[in-house]
C-alpha cells in the first residue's frame, strides 16, 4: 500500500504548520438576514499609497479558492507598476467544520451568486452528484441580491473602520457564477462599485435572463460610467453553457447602448478552460481595472 503523509507525519523536532500568506488577515463576520457566518480574508498591497492618499479596494468573491491566486497576482502587479496599491478583500465561507463541512461549498456559493432559481442547472447538477442532494437548510439558489445587500452594507464598512480606504474606489470581482453576480451587481446596483471584474461569467443562467435585465436597465439608463472588464476562456464552449458567445454577445449589447460613461474591455484567452483561464484573468483584469497598460 502506497505511503501519505498522514502515515508519515514529520519528526517531532520538526516545525508542523500550515504554510500561509504574509500580510493577510482573517475575520468573521455574520449576516443576519442570510444566516450565515462569512470568512473574510484581507491581503494588504506589496507597495504603498503615497502618504494621506487612502487605498482603493478589491472585493473579491469566491474567496476559498481563489483569494491566493489573486492577492499574489496582485502584488506581482503592484511591484511592477502594473497596479495602483489596493486592498484586497474576500469573501468565503467557514469550512472545514467550522460552520459548514467543505463538501457545501458548491450549495453555498450557489445561493449567494445567483439571482434566481435555474431548475435546469439544478437538475443537471444533482445528476452528476449521482443521487445527492442539497443540503436542506441551504437555499438553491437566488439570493444574489441579499449577498450584494450584505457586501455593500455589512462587508464594506467593517473594512472602512480597520483599514484607510477609499469609498469612492471600490471594484468587483468574481469568476464563473462570481462574474454573473458581478454583473448583476453593476445593473441592479449601479454606482456601488467604480469598476467590475466579470471572469467567465456564466450568462448562461436561467436562459440569459441577465440579457433581460439588462434591457429593462437600458430603458431608463441614460449612461453607465463603470470600467468593466469581461474575459473567458477560449475553450469554454460547451453548448449547454457556452460562455465565449454569451460574454461576446454582452458586450456587443453593451456597446451598442453608446452608454458615454462605460469603459468596456473584453479578452478572450485561447487554448484555455474554464478552470485553467482562471489566473491569466484574474491578472489581466486586476491590471485592466486597477491602471495598468
Amino acid at each position: 500500500m502506497s505511503s501519505s503523509v498522514l502515515e508519515n507525519p514529520p519528526p517531532a523536532s520538526e516545525a508542523f504548520e500550515r504554510a500561509s500568506l504574509a500580510s493577510t488577515r482573517r475575520y468573521r463576520l455574520r449576516s443576519e438576514a442570510i444566516g450565515e457566518t462569512y470568512q473574510i480574508d484581507v491581503a494588504l498591497p506589496a507597495t504603498q499609497a503615497p502618504a494621506g492618499r487612502p487605498m482603493p479596494v478589491v472585493y473579491l468573491t469566491d474567496a476559498n479558492t481563489i483569494f491566493g491566486i489573486a492577492a499574489q497576482a496582485l502584488r506581482f502587479l503592484q511591484q511592477g507598476d502594473g497596479a495602483a496599491p489596493a486592498l484586497l478583500v474576500g469573501i468565503g465561507y467557514c469550512l472545514d467544520g467550522v460552520e459548514r463541512p467543505r463538501n457545501a461549498y458548491g450549495a453555498l456559493r450557489t445561493r449567494d451568486l445567483t439571482p434566481s432559481l435555474d431548475e435546469g442547472f439544478l437538475a443537471r447538477i444533482l445528476e452528476a452528484q449521482e443521487g445527492g442532494r442539497f443540503p436542506v437548510e441551504v437555499r438553491p439558489a437566488g439570493g444574489a441580491d441579499d449577498f450584494l445587500a450584505f457586501l455593500v452594507d455589512q462587508v464594506r464598512p467593517f473594512i472602512a473602520e480597520r483599514y484607510d480606504v477609499d469609498a469612492h474606489d471600490q471594484t468587483l470581482v468574481g469568476s464563473s457564477l462570481g462574474g454573473l453576480f458581478s454583473l448583476h451587481a453593476l445593473l441592479t446596483r449601479p454606482g456601488a462599485f467604480r469598476r467590475h471584474g466579470a471572469l467567465s461569467p456564466s450568462l448562461w443562467w436561467r436562459d440569459g435572463e441577465l440579457f433581460a435585465l439588462e434591457a429593462e436597465v437600458a430603458r431608463t439608463a441614460a449612461d453607465l460610467p463603470v470600467d468593466l472588464f469581461m474575459s473567458v476562456g477560449g475553450k469554454e464552449t460547451d453548448p449547454r453553457w457556452d460562455m465565449v458567445q454569451g460574454m461576446k454577445r454582452f458586450a456587443a449589447t453593451l456597446e451598442g447602448r453608446r452608454y458615454p460613461g462605460l469603459r468596456l474591455t473584453t479578452h478572450v484567452f485561447e487554448g484555455e478552460t474554464h478552470t485553467s483561464v482562471i489566473p491569466a484573468a484574474l491578472s489581466r483584469g486586476l491590471r485592466t481595472l486597477l491602471g495598468g497598460a
